[in-house]
């Protein structure tokens, strides 16, 4: 019973970093072209893959917005829900949508009367549940209908394809600038969700405070931070 959550929301495609080091590099020369053919061939079927997925996002967004203003409104109950002050629904004008944390927070009261050993529907929360049950029910008809869940399954099969084919590109070594643009170019096509534009989400990393909350070890921040100072070196031009 998760929130739709595509790739636009999370904000996709945050590559100004790699734009910068682009920049930077320069042009690619024949001789380049040549030796890292490779790299180059899977930068461009990168390049593709992400103006399909931006297709996709968007004709999934739309959907999506088509199917919440189409979904019955959520029972009393769970409107008069909050955690915290924060109301479990919001009504944004084009449809009731869950917000995150109040949400959450009631699938953990429900976990803990469970591991409690409460069962079936002997806890305070077991009504909302069912109602939850039910208005999600009627907006996953709602995405069937209109075709907003098979665009979703292919957001997933474009993003199961990306994936494999940054795996390639850093399993792949570069020789050229040419070849370093395309694993810089893989390396903000993985990174596109986290928050912010330009290097954040590297200082996210350095700082190891992330917003996924996994923690990093002392070589792979120093790597990131040293990607970093670099990318700002490269798009200063280099001088002194």
């Amino acid at each position: 019973m998760s929130e739709h959550r595509s790739p636009s929301r999370r904000g996709i495609l945050k590559g100004a970093v790699a734009g910068a080091v682009v920049a930077g590099l320069g042009g690619a020369t024949a001789a380049a072209n040549a030796a890292d053919a490779e790299l180059l061939a899977m930068g461009r079927e990168l390049e593709a893959l992400e103006a399909q997925e931006r297709a996709a996002d968007e004709l999934s967004d739309r959907l999506y917005d088509e199917a919440t203003r189409a979904c019955p409104a959520p029972s009393a109950a769970l409107l008069a829900y909050s955690w915290r002050g924060e109301p479990l629904f919001c009504n944004s004008g084009e449809g009731y949508r869950l917000n995150g944390e109040p949400y959450g927070a009631l699938l953990q009261r429900v976990q803990f009367w469970r591991d409690q050993g409460v069962s079936g529907d002997h806890y305070p929360e077991a009504p909302l549940i069912a109602d939850l049950k039910q208005w999600e029910d009627g907006r996953r008809a709602a995405c069937d209908v209109n075709g907003c869940a098979a665009a979703m399954k292919e957001l997933d099969r474009l993003a199961h394809i990306g994936h494999t084919l940054c795996v390639n590109i850093a399993t792949t070594p570069a020789t050229t600038p040419a070849g370093l643009r395309v694993k810089l170019q893989a390396l903000a096509h993985c990174h596109r969700g986290e928050p912010g534009d330009g290097s954040e989400w590297i200082s996210e990393v350095i700082k190891n405070n992330p917003v996924c909350g996994r923690g990093f070890t002392t070589d792979e921040r120093l790597i990131y931070s040293v990607f970093r100072d670099v990318c700002g070196l490269l798009a200063g031009g280099l001088n002194g």
